[in-house]
């Protein structure tokens, strides 16, 4: 009798254990087949550099296309197609830059009528005012604003995907992380460097190292498609003749005979000439791309005069 209620003590634990193992991998099977199965969240992105950090923190959970992607197409120039149109018209989020950059947008997003919570505006996350400098990639605090607010909305429209979002972002702004304390070293070591450039695109990092930024208003003008006042053109030359412009910075992506004439003279000054570009080149990501400028950089800097 004994026996008998033993045995069937063991066959009641081991049907149950049976029941726990079948359950778990019923739940298992569920939980990777909506994972593998899940519409995914489908990003446009104006700029590629910012579709790049939106894939980095979405994972196999998004899908992004991002419409500026070639950095052989000067950015001012370019024109949207009937079939991007149609891509904004279908996406579920949609990140441009603001600041009139990429204005092309604004009447595509007014004419299908995109619904605000739809659009992430980066200059929106900065705060930043009509007129300031718009080429914000080039402002870490921007990219930092914008990879939390990515966690947050990806995490709203995929809640059972929220810890994945989460690392994927921290792991991300550890290596931005990385990149401001590169950017702090600059900065105590070369800070008061006198700088100046052919456009403004390098602006804003220029001036978090702590460098001091010339010939300004000629870059105004050039990046919003006007014509150097010949009193601009003449005190950019002059500058550069006597070294009073220690590095100058010129646009990959924007080449004409006053950016040519101006990498000339500083060239014949033996003054050191960096190119930048405006569109990130679409192999890296976007930390390998600040790194590959930070390292130019440095280059440059070692080798200067002390």
């Amino acid at each position: 009798m004994v026996r008998r209620i033993i045995k069937n003590n063991q066959k009641n634990t081991w049907n149950c254990f049976i029941k726990i193992v079948l359950s778990f991998f019923v739940i298992l099977f569920y939980v990777c087949y909506y994972s593998v199965n899940a519409k995914p969240i489908h990003i446009i992105a104006a700029e590629n550099m910012y579709g790049n950090i939106a894939q980095q923190i979405g994972g196999n959970t998004v899908q992004v296309d991002a419409i500026l992607n070639n950095p052989d197409e000067d950015p001012h120039l370019f024109e949207l197609t009937p079939h991007s149109s149609q891509k904004i018209n279908q996406a579920d989020f949609i990140i441009i830059n603001g600041l009139g950059y990429d204005s092309w947008i604004d009447r595509l997003l007014n004419s299908f009528h995109i619904k605000n919570n739809k659009v992430i505006s980066v200059q929106n996350l900065l705060n930043r005012a009509s007129g300031s400098n718009p080429h914000l990639w080039y402002d870490l605090q921007a990219v930092k604003n914008l990879a939390n607010e990515l966690e947050h909305k990806l995490a709203a429209q995929q809640p059972e995907n929220k810890s994945l979002f989460i690392h994927n972002r921290d792991l991300f702004l550890n290596e931005i992380k990385q990149i401001d304390q590169r950017i702090q070293r600059i900065r105590a070591l070369h800070s008061q460097l006198y700088i100046a450039a052919t456009e403004s695109v390098f602006g804003l990092m220029a001036k978090n190292m702590g460098f001091i930024v010339l010939e300004e208003p000629y870059q105004w003008v050039v990046m919003n498609g006007g014509e150097p006042t010949p009193q601009q053109i003449a005190q950019f030359t002059h500058d550069l003749k006597t070294h009073k412009i220690q590095i100058l910075v010129y646009n990959n992506q924007v080449s004409n005979n006053a950016t040519e004439n101006l990498k000339s003279i500083a060239l014949e000054q033996k003054i050191p000439v960096i190119g930048v570009e405006e569109i990130m080149p679409p192999s890296l990501s976007y930390q390998k791309w600040i790194n590959h400028i930070l390292d130019k950089l440095e280059s440059v800097l070692q080798r200067l005069p002390q």
